[in-house]
């Protein structure tokens, strides 16, 4: 327990004197008497709680409660504080007096501590202290692992036009929704962060060995949170828009620090920006060139279907005599500048990307069309002819209903069709 007597100079407590200053929260007597309340002060409470702090002791004369405090080596620690007003025999209030007790090994403040040490206060989210611990883990788990990791900066494109516009009230609240929206985007075991102001990072872990395969899967992922973060807002009835610039660095071991792995990401985050904003910049060149490659193979594929540029061959199977009993459906992209692009290069693709659901249903129209031509001649009338769907078709709801579609337009037996996983 100690005591604290203070005068009453200004609206934050003014001039202090420690009646009871031994081990005052790890300060000397020397280096406390004469110190204003602010040494002790944790940046936790805003001007807010002293407001309603003060006005209960100009009505009431005394007020107690929990604070956050910090100690001279910096840590935070919970006090129960009671303020207790002196008064002159006019009444005038002369001083007052504070005493307050260590409650920090409270279960509950122990865990306020930790939040407060460890998240940020607005969002909730981890702050730099917590994703520089997990960023440690990380790197010592894909050195383990030989799994490549990423770092994602994110900074928002028009954060400080909207604050100004709308105010800092509004900023919080669109900060917030960012926030969740980011942890509702990324997968189980990935670490979203709040660094202060309008900057994310969001730490992937457990990407592929290979590094042309991890580096497009950070990129469909930053893919996906910026365009999550470029949808609309309605903040207190306001329609409000907001893109982000993304940088990222891969990480591999413990090839690079956790503090150059943060630089690395905020120098590409900053190229994003420089290059139009609401962009994705990877710090390596080579692997922003492998990013561009197979952004523009999305882009063709998007129209691959439209111009007619996929086919289906057809490979026969036989049995033990070496009879024809049916084929099996390959897929093919016969691009009119990059030739024949094979199943492996583009089926990931266009299944990340969503493509994969018109695309399986253009095979299943094509492979029935073909079944029935194949029904009109003797020698292939009965041939079974499987195709592949990928776990994305069968999980649309109007899959079988299409399925069903495919039959009865074509009239073909649907014993000959054969579907597989």
């Amino acid at each position: 327990m100690q005591a604290t007597l203070f005068s009453t100079n200004q609206l934050g407590f003014s001039t202090i004197f420690i009646v009871i200053a031994e081990n005052c929260r790890g300060y000397s007597t020397e280096e406390a008497v004469g110190r204003t309340p602010a040494i002790l002060s944790s940046g936790q409470h805003d001007k807010d709680f002293y407001q309603r702090m003060w006005a209960t002791l100009n009505e009431q004369k005394y007020w107690q409660g929990k604070m956050w405090n910090k100690r001279k080596n910096g840590k935070i620690y919970a006090d129960w504080l009671t303020i207790s007003a002196v008064t002159a025999d006019d009444g005038h209030i002369t001083h007052y007096v504070g005493t307050f007790s260590d409650i920090t090994s409270n279960p509950e403040s122990s865990a306020e501590i930790h939040r407060l040490a460890y998240y940020d206060s607005l969002t909730h989210l981890p702050n730099r202290r917590m994703l520089f611990d997990r960023l440690r883990q990380a790197l010592a788990a894909s050195s383990r692992n030989k799994h490549y990791g990423a770092l994602l900066f994110l900074d928002l494109d028009n954060f400080k036009t909207l604050n100004d516009t709308y105010g800092h009230s509004i900023g919080d609240l669109l900060l917030v929704e960012i926030a969740q929206r980011l942890t509702a985007n990324v997968r189980e075991g990935d670490t979203e962060a709040r660094l202060g102001g309008d900057e994310f990072v969001l730490m992937l872990e457990n990407l592929s060995e290979n590094t042309q395969e991890a580096v497009i899967q950070a990129g469909l992922i930053g893919e996906k949170i910026r365009d999550t973060v470029a949808l609309p807002y309605i903040v207190q009835g306001l329609e409000l828009w907001c893109t982000a610039s993304i940088g990222v660095s891969l990480f591999y071991g413990h090839e690079s620090s956790v503090d150059d792995l943060l630089k690395h990401s905020d120098f590409a985050m900053y190229h994003a920006k420089n290059e139009g904003r609401n962009g994705i910049r990877f710090f390596d060149p080579e692997m922003q060139a492998t990013l561009v490659e197979r952004s523009a193979l999305e882009s063709d594929l998007r129209h691959a279907l439209e111009r007619g540029q996929l086919r289906l061959y057809y490979q026969i199977q036989v049995n033990n005599e070496r009879r024809a009993i049916g084929a099996e459906a390959l897929l093919r992209w016969v691009h009119p500048e990059r030739g024949l692009i094979l199943p492996e290069q583009f089926i990931p693709l266009a299944e990340k990307t969503g493509l994969i659901v018109p695309i399986g249903l253009w095979v299943l129209q094509t492979a029935c069309a073909q079944l029935r031509d194949w029904s009109t001649n003797p020698a292939t009338s009965s041939l079974l002819l499987a195709l592949n769907a990928s776990a994305l078709e069968l999980r649309q709801p109007d899959f079988v209903e299409q399925v069903r579609q495919a039959l009865s337009t074509t009239g073909i037996n649907p014993a000959l069709l054969k579907i597989e996983l």
